[in-house]
């Protein structure tokens, strides 16, 4: 998960978002079929399918919205087909810029063009617009998770103030502290801390009222710059930049290009004008990091793990939202089928996580992750030479 925001540039999000079915904490003791712990983009999701299929969710935040935050501010083509799989894809395009055709670019010249499904869209605006169209089923509740206390048959999560709340099953899409998911046996194992860098702003073109194109990625030309690429996208009604590195988040570069983006792009893109037109940065930057990691336990009674709270992903590799939403797709198949027998059993929850096609998309994201930077940035004579080729091909696809 991206964490860490220096000098954040978030307009008015979601204030057409009435958060009507928030509700404060009773005195009473709530029992649910399933309570949701986190309400981004995982827990909303997931708890607005199970909704939808008739089954009684809480869904606990300690926040009424969510709050501003830098991550996934594009949905790809695979996350377009389960968001409307899920039928939530249309509550979502009130607040996107749709992109019809993605340029690839480097070196300053298009090396292919095409037709794409995507759309841009910031993190708060998706969360916020999923958790205004929540199903009858689902409460949605303000809450901090103080502990969990687990067993094969019922799950009850206590809260900061003392209350608890009761469940046949309960759900972590993040939303708790390292310190109670290490109560629970649940242990964080890195992968690679600073795994990548990622820097969002908005560009606008010089002299004309908008750029020619609906988005354009744009790789680095060497290594040195530690650049992966730069990515352009329709907003709503500007246009987004992304830039992913791979540095260090207490490298001097970093607080460089937060305090100058306009003239680090020109100097570590020299030849992005040639592709884009002459543009200025019109904003201040987000920023985030990431780290790659996994949570390391065997299955436990009554509780599963879904989206980052289990494994995180690189942004870079556009991997994140797959991640989530697959997670959704197959827990959202397999707890039917849990409830409708007694009991929670670590056996039974293991079927999620042994779930081929999970299993599938969690090691693609991670050998994904690795292989992406080793790409843009790899010393071995392997990845040297790998990239060479790639770059040759480039160019002779490519034209000024």
């Amino acid at each position: 998960m991206l964490d860490g925001t220096l000098r954040q540039s978030f307009g008015r999000i979601g204030d057409n978002l009435k958060m009507g079915k928030v509700m404060p904490n009773k005195s009473s003791d709530v029992t649910s079929d399933i309570i949701v712990i986190g309400a981004g983009m995982a827990g909303a999701t997931l708890s607005a399918v199970l909704g939808q299929k008739g089954m009684k969710v809480l869904l606990l935040d300690p926040y009424p919205s969510c709050r501003p935050v830098f991550k996934a501010e594009k949905i790809e083509r695979e996350q377009v087909l389960l968001l409307r799989k899920f039928g939530l894809l249309k509550y979502l395009l009130p607040y996107c810029g749709t992109v019809d055709e993605v340029h690839g670019a480097f070196d300053g010249r298009i090396f292919k063009s095409g037709p794409i499904e995507q759309y841009g869209i910031k993190y708060p605006d998706m969360v916020n617009a999923l958790r205004t169209h929540m199903p009858p089923t689902v409460e949605q509740r303000l809450g901090r998770v103080e502990g969990i206390v687990n067993n094969g048959q019922a799950q009850r999560v206590k809260l900061m103030g003392g209350k608890e709340l009761t469940s046949r099953l309960v759900v972590l899409a993040s939303g708790v502290t390292a310190a109670i998911q290490g109560s629970l046996g649940m242990r964080r194992r890195v992968i690679k801390t600073d795994q990548s860098l990622g820097f969002g702003f908005d560009i606008a073109p010089s002299g004309t009222e908008q750029f020619p194109f609906d988005a354009v990625t744009y790789y680095a030309f060497s290594p040195s710059t530690l650049i992966d690429y730069l990515t352009l996208f329709k907003f709503r009604t500007i246009m987004r930049a992304n830039l992913f590195v791979f540095r260090s988040s207490r490298d001097p570069w970093v607080g460089e290009f937060i305090r100058e983006p306009e003239r680090m792009l020109r100097r570590y893109l020299p030849k992005l004008s040639r592709v884009t037109g002459e543009y200025r940065v019109i904003s201040e930057v987000d920023f985030g990091r990431v780290d790659l990691y996994r949570v390391d336990c065997d299955p436990q009674p009554g509780i599963v793990m879904i989206g980052d709270a289990l494994q995180s992903a690189c942004p870079a590799t556009g991997m994140g939202l797959d991640k989530v939403l697959t997670d959704v797709d197959v827990l959202s198949e397999c707890i039917p089928a849990w409830l409708a027998t007694s009991g929670m059993s670590a056996d039974k929850l293991s079927e999620f996580y042994k779930h081929p096609r999970k299993l599938a998309l969690d090691s693609r994201a991670l050998k994904r992750a690795q292989d992406h930077r080793n790409l843009s940035v790899g010393r071995s004579l392997r990845w040297r030479i790998h990239r060479s080729l790639l770059h040759t091909k480039w160019r002779m696809l490519g034209s000024f």
